[in-house]
């Protein structure tokens, strides 16, 4: 059956299409408009119609009014809003989605608008309407102006422990052997910083023990003794990465307070180290200060410094027939230890690290002690070398000292200066070669030999009995008998012969010194060290005068050491 199309139709559609010509704005009809050439996609920028609520505006808000400017690369329009499926009948949906899409290219609908003809526009002017900036959503930020300037000072300052782990992966011994402990680390840049900062370290130890002295010609000595240091270590450093500046002070705490036999010095504080060094990680640097030298001779668990059990079976003051004493090993340490001369005595070292295991000390020793009639100035070099393959660590070095008057005298007799005539010289060389089977031992055998001759006074004459050649021969080993269990042996033997020859006599003095000890340890919680030492000496004399019987010295002693490093 054909579909009827009833009479009144045209009559409904001409009453609907005045009625809309009625009611919508004339504005938005204008804008509605195609100009000429439009593109038809474009034929969708007509807003929806919907009633006059702004003489201004239109429904769709400020984003459809028309923008004389394009959004800046920061700012982005609003998102168009969701498309509404459409229903029957189409148009109204369909305005919708016009009025959307118009909502997204403010910059075409103000072209169209300016392009529509004047015949359609209102009889009165539209008021102008201030341009609108596209709205910025809420998670686009403007981007933050990047400053390409270096920055002149360095990174914010931090703390940070410095452990004997700085070297991960360097096996400078077995865990908690002397080699482990070693103070210079074998050469290497320790304390090693990775970035700027404040490096903070340290140590404690406590000696409980009792020793005793037997001699054949002079008093007995039986002491309890307890002896203590506490070094607190701070480290401030600036690095790149690779060039670094370090500056370091040990303050150090000594149980000790009184001077005397046993303490050298006394004071509530002492300083160790003091020094400024420079230069490129595991390549070169320059050192100078207060600071000890590398290690070219190695004692093993025992025989530690600062230790009565190190002066071994010495007279402590006392009056010997024949004036000698028991002669301190010489283990390349004339200018390895701290300058303790003056003041004013310092040292200076460049380093260089060709390789991950070959390492090269230059040090020098500049300063003077006292600046009066019985001081010295000092001059001195020592270069030292290391190879170390990690199972093995081969050391060797030598070094030179000479220490002269620094303040002469003036002869009135011949209206002049005279330089003095006081004068000591000293000069040596030795070296080492040790052995680590990680993780179950460690052991090493030493030798050095040091001659020093003296002029101690302004005449000019050598002091026979302050001239003399120094030999050290020795040897350590180091067993792990657990996971925190270390047994320890020693022996060093030294022997001097002086330069005094007593009238007719055909040797000279002659004095020799047997240490050695047996230690066992124990690493309680991986953080306390706790150290029991057995230690035994014997010192010989043998005067050039056949008239002072030979004679000698007998120490025994047993300390209990506890040990912390932070």
């Amino acid at each position: 059956m054909t579909p009827r199309i009833s009479s009144r139709m045209p009559w409904i559609a001409a009453a609907v299409l005045l009625s809309t010509a009625l009611f919508v704005p004339s504005s938005v009809l204008g804008a509605a408009k195609p100009a000429k050439g439009a593109k038809p996609a474009a034929k969708a920028a007509k807003p929806a119609a919907k009633p006059k609520t702004d003489s201004g505006s239109s429904a769709s808000g400020s984003s459809t009014k028309p923008s004389t400017s394009s959004p800046t690369p920061y700012e982005m329009p609003s998102p168009a809003q969701p498309e509404i499926p459409p229903t029957p009948p189409a148009p109204p949906a369909d305005t919708s989605t016009k009025a959307a899409e118009t909502a997204t290219k403010p910059a075409e609908t103000s072209t169209k608008a300016a392009e529509a003809p004047a015949a359609e526009a209102p009889k009165e002017p539209l008021p102008e309407a201030a341009p609108s900036e596209p709205s910025i959503p809420q998670e686009t930020t403007i981007p933050p102006v990047v400053d390409s300037t270096p920055p002149t000072e360095p990174a914010p300052v931090y703390v940070e422990h410095l452990g004997p782990s700085s070297y991960p992966g360097r096996l400078r011994g077995i865990y908690g052997g002397s080699l482990w402990l070693e103070p210079s680390f074998h050469g290497l840049q320790w304390p090693y910083m990775a970035k700027s900062g404040v490096g903070v370290s340290g140590s404690f130890w406590v000696d409980s023990g009792n020793e005793q002295i037997r001699r054949e010609k002079m008093a007995n000595t039986a002491v309890w003794l307890q002896q203590g240091r506490a070094v607190l270590r701070v480290t401030p450093t600036y690095t790149n990465g690779s060039f670094f500046i370090q500056g370091q002070v040990e303050l150090v705490g000594n149980v000790c307070q009184v001077a005397g036999t046993i303490c050298a010095t006394s004071g509530t504080f002492d300083t160790d180290d003091l020094w400024i060094r420079f230069g490129q990680w595991n390549a070169w640097d320059i050192k100078v200060g207060r600071f000890e030298a590398w290690e070219l001779y190695h004692t093993g668990m025992g025989l530690d410094i600062n230790t009565l059990e190190r002066r071994g079976a010495s007279n402590f003051g006392l009056n010997s027939p024949s004036g000698l004493d028991a002669p301190d090993f010489y283990g390349m340490n004339w200018m390895h230890d701290r300058p303790s001369a003056g003041l004013g005595v310092g040292y200076l070292a460049f380093h260089a690290y060709p390789s991950h295991n070959f390492r090269f000390e230059l040090l020098g020793e500049l300063g003077t002690n006292d600046a009066s009639t019985q001081g010295y100035t000092y001059l001195g070099g020592r270069p030292a070398l290391i190879l170390d393959q990690g199972w093995m660590k081969a050391k060797v070095g030598a070094e030179y000292e000479r220490a002269t008057g620094d303040t002469g005298s003036f002869d009135a007799s011949l209206g002049q200066q005279v330089d003095s005539k006081m004068k000591r010289t000293r000069k040596g060389v030795g070296g080492t070669l040790q052995f680590v089977v990680d993780p179950r031992a460690e052991f090493g055998g030493n030798i050095a030999i040091g001659t020093q001759n003296s002029i101690p006074a302004d005449n000019g004459i050598v002091s026979a009995t302050d001239t003399y050649t120094r030999t050290s021969v020795g040897g350590f080993a180091n067993l792990r008998l657990g996971a925190l269990w270390l047994l320890g042996v020693g022996v060093n033997f030294t022997w001097q012969n002086d330069s005094f020859y007593a009238p007719s006599s055909p040797s000279p003095d002659y004095t020799a010194h047997l240490q050695g000890f047996l230690a066992l340890q124990y690493y309680l919680a991986r953080q306390l060290m706790i150290k029991g030492v057995l230690g035994y000496a014997r010192a010989d004399f043998v005067a050039s005068d056949a008239s002072v019987p030979v004679y000698s010295n007998a120490m025994y002693s047993g300390r209990i050491r506890l040990m912390y490093l932070y």
